[in-house]
């Protein structure tokens, strides 16, 4: 997919209705250069047997965001290659609200930092390293 297609397709939110995160309900808030915001909306979907947010739903709130924003912050198509979150609060209703920013812009590779709160708490942070499909 070319950046240019990406960046209308951003434009329109259509990426999220027929993908992984429209089955999540992975919201767009806000994305520019070096920022994204987005929310979920908690539901019974979204917990585990204990009754709590899965872990899952961090990591991929946090992935899908962070390569959007990135693909957006530098030229190429970028992807997740690691991920690394850490959970520090349980949530178990309300809406889920994730601001990311980048640590590090390179050519070839990024490493972003992803935070998400419930009511103000923050439940999860999470570093992810991207790579550029595009770079030979």
């Amino acid at each position: 997919m070319s950046t240019d297609k990406f960046d209308e397709i951003i434009k329109n939110k259509q990426f999220l209705e027929e993908t992984f995160d429209g089955l999540m309900n992975h919201k767009m808030i806000k994305i520019e250069k070096n920022y994204v915001e987005t929310e979920i909306e908690i539901n019974k979907t979204h917990l585990q047997l204990l009754g709590l947010v899965h872990g899952g739903v961090y990591s991929a709130m946090a992935e899908s965001a962070i390569s959007y924003a990135a693909t957006i912050s530098q030229e190429g198509m970028w992807a997740g290659v690691n991920n690394n979150t850490d959970f520090i609060k349980s949530a178990t209703e309300g809406v889920l609200l994730l601001k990311a920013v980048p640590i590090k812009l390179g050519k070839r590779s990024q490493l972003w930092q992803a935070e998400i709160f419930n009511n103000d708490n923050l439940c999860a942070r999470s570093t992810v390293r991207l790579t550029n499909l595009n770079n030979k």
